[in-house]
This record gives structure tokens, C-alpha cells and sequence, in this order.
């Protein structure tokens, strides 16, 4: 689910296509982009009081398992902070996906013009919500247009 070829509107998204677009945002992934599912499943366990383990986790993720409980559709959703709806609803899915995925070009287009090349700052910033991704182009774009400002030189009074 890298790009919009990876969803096309007319197919169905699986679980597991779901779960991916959650488990790239945040800080979810290891350094080696592979999140920890043990650790994930813990965390899902502990807020939600539902079984999970990293084994159930990782066959959600690889599409082995393709029919989990509403139960753990909903500790799922409680986890990554979306409606249960996000799987249950590919078009609530899509719109989710879709929002993230402009708010990422924006922020990205917004570091580009703004000459930003720190990987870790991107890195950092692309972590963000869709809403966070906004406020940060936005204020990328205000810090650029104050430089600006400040590096030119004075106008003279016209007498």
C-alpha cells in the first residue's frame, strides 16, 4: 500500500493491507522498518484487555489470519487511534489513507521548498498525524516566509 496503484478504488482492502497503512505510521516500525510484534501485541494487550499475541499479530499482518474477532478489530482501532469502522469499511479506510498520504506530499513539498534535508527530521515529522503533517508544512512555510523577509534588504522611503 505504498502508492495509490497499490489500492485501486474498485478492489477490496484486506485486513492486513489495513494494518500495514497503521503500522508505518508513528514510531511503530524498527529501525529496520519491521515492527516488533511482540512488543505491539503487549501494548494492544495491556490497553485493551484482550488476548493478542505477536504470533496472532504477525499473521493479521501477513494475511495469514483474514477474519479476526470484532473484539480485536476493536482493540485494534483503539490502539492506533481510528474507528473500528477503518476495517470494517473500505471507504473509511480509503478516506483515511488518502488524507495521510496528501498530508505527507504536502509536508514534503513544504521541506522541499524550505531546502529541509535532515533525514532525521523527516523521518521525525512524517511520524506525524495527517493533522500534525498539516500544521508542520504550515509552519515551515511561515518560518521560510519570515527568513525571507528578514534577508532583504531595507526598501528606501520614496520622497
Amino acid at each position: 500500500m505504498n502508492s495509490d496503484k497499490d489500492c485501486p478504488a474498485g478492489d477490496q482492502l484486506t485486513v492486513a493491507e489495513k494494518l500495514e497503512h497503521l503500522l508505518k505510521q508513528g514510531d511503530r516500525a524498527s529501525n529496520d522498518g519491521v515492527p516488533s510484534y511482540k512488543t505491539l501485541a503487549a501494548e494492544i494487550a495491556a490497553q485493551s484487555g484482550e488476548s493478542f499475541s505477536g504470533a496472532y499479530l504477525w499473521q493479521l499482518h501477513r494475511g495469514e489470519r483474514t477474519n479476526p474477532t470484532l473484539r480485536h478489530l476493536r482493540a485494534l482501532a483503539a490502539y492506533f487511534g481510528v474507528p473500528v469502522s477503518y476495517f470494517t469499511d473500505d471507504d473509511v479506510a480509503r478516506r483515511m489513507i488518502d488524507e495521510d498520504l496528501l498530508a505527507s506530499r504536502e509536508l514534503d513539498q513544504s521541506m522541499a521548498e524550505a531546502g529541509v534535508s535532515a533525514v532525521y527530521l523527516r523521518g521525525d515529522l512524517a511520524a506525524l498525524s495527517p493533522e500534525g503533517k498539516r500544521m508542520a508544512a504550515d509552519m515551515i512555510r511561515q518560518i521560510r516566509d519570515l527568513e525571507q523577509n528578514v534577508n532583504k534588504p531595507p526598501s528606501t522611503p520614496q520622497t
